[in-house]
């Protein structure tokens, strides 16, 4: 496999804070670019421009790359994600001079000897593919240092385990997000849904909805977007069994640059199951003042506190009449738009970027001694 190095609008004159490269992972900007993990990624792209030179690693051919990344970006393609993992990061961070990789997968190389931060935006989930790898990158995190957000209760990984503030991507802040607005593909009024878990999450948004449509469905429809196709399948089959095919839209082919503008036109934001740690739709929705239908659950509770309504999570009835309750009461729905607001504006991307810093330059003494 061929290894190739591109410099994609680099700035001649690069005034890094830290004097050290770190190479991201960026397989998520091509197999999940809406997903939690991507933003989270764009985030510590922004945030980091400036304090080091980044080098983005990508699963793909040049050609296939993602439009936009102004920095110096590196390729090795394929789909194998644990070889990517454990032994393809680490061979790309030496060959290009980085004194650290950072990751938003909650795994890391065993055997790899660049120092490893880990930033988790994905759930942790049974993977396809060799249970071996699997194993190998649970023993990874134990070398690795685990960035977590200090709203959120005490991980169980192993790493060691450093606090950052709260951050959100800045497209999700009401003025970015107000002025990227398309309404091209979208009704008037309607509650996003940005991804499913899995499928037992997909069964129970269709059920609780069952419980809305009626009364709602024609005038606030659920807007699903970032779905696998064998999720988008099974929903789309699961329609007629649950009469709500007149009021459940699948947007495909999302791009990145349209989703802040979706979010600023919905209604409300509809959230099952846990959240993934870093760039989760809980915090775009708040960032962007809007009102959020959750399931009780710890992760969720810490990041929205009173922004959002939550119910327990296997009462997909009181779920349901959740949803009804923030379209039709405009007092209850006005009351958590306020109180979003108040929550995201604690979370300052300049105090997540000084903590950051913090690391980034202990890692550059460690390599420099």
């Amino acid at each position: 496999m061929k290894f190739q190095l591109e410099t994609i609008g680099l700035p001649t004159a690069y005034n890094a804070i830290v004097a050290m490269r770190v190479l991201y992972d960026g397989w998520p900007l091509i197999y999940a670019p809406l997903s939690s993990a991507a933003w989270h990624l764009r985030t510590l792209l922004t945030i980091g421009a400036g304090m080091i030179e980044p080098v983005l690693a990508l699963p793909t051919e040049p050609q296939a790359a993602p439009l936009g990344a102004e920095m110096l970006t590196t390729y090795h393609h394929t789909h194998d994600r644990g070889a990517w993992v454990q032994d393809i990061l680490p061979r790309l961070a030496l060959e290009n001079g980085a004194g650290a990789i950072h990751t938003t997968n909650p795994s890391a190389s065993l055997f790899g000897k660049v120092p490893t931060l880990v930033s988790p935006a994905e759930l942790e989930r049974r993977q396809s593919g060799s249970r071996w790898k699997a194993a190998l990158g649970r023993g990874g995190l134990a070398r690795a240092q685990i960035l977590w957000p200090s709203d959120l209760p005490a991980p169980r990984l192993p790493g060691a385990v450093r606090r950052l503030p709260p951050v959100v991507h800045a497209e999700f802040q009401i003025a970015a997000a107000q002025a990227s607005a398309s309404r091209t593909r979208l009704p008037e009024e309607f509650i996003l849904v940005h991804g499913l878990p899995d499928e037992r999450s997909a069964l129970s948004l269709l059920e609780s909805w069952t419980w809305a449509a009626a009364s709602i469905g024609e005038f606030y429809p659920l807007v699903i977007v970032d779905l696998d196709e064998a999720t988008a399948r099974l929903v789309q089959e699961q329609l007629p069994r649950f009469h709500v095919e007149d009021s459940v839209r699948i947007l495909n082919a999302v791009q990145p640059q349209e989703l802040a503008g979706i979010y600023q036109a919905c209604t409300a934001l509809v959230h099952l199951g846990q959240p993934a740690p870093w760039g989760n739709p809980l915090r775009a929705a708040l960032a962007g003042g809007k009102a959020v239908v959750a399931q009780r659950e710890a992760h969720t509770e810490a990041i929205v506190g009173a922004a959002a309504y939550l119910t327990p999570p296997e009462d997909l009835r009181a779920f349901g009449a959740a949803m009804i309750t923030v379209v039709v009461d405009e007092n209850a729905r006005e009351k958590l738009e306020d109180a979003a607001r108040q929550r995201a504006a604690h979370w300052k991307a300049d105090a997540f970027k000084g903590e950051l810093l913090v690391i980034y330059r202990e890692l550059a003494s460690r390599a420099r001694h």
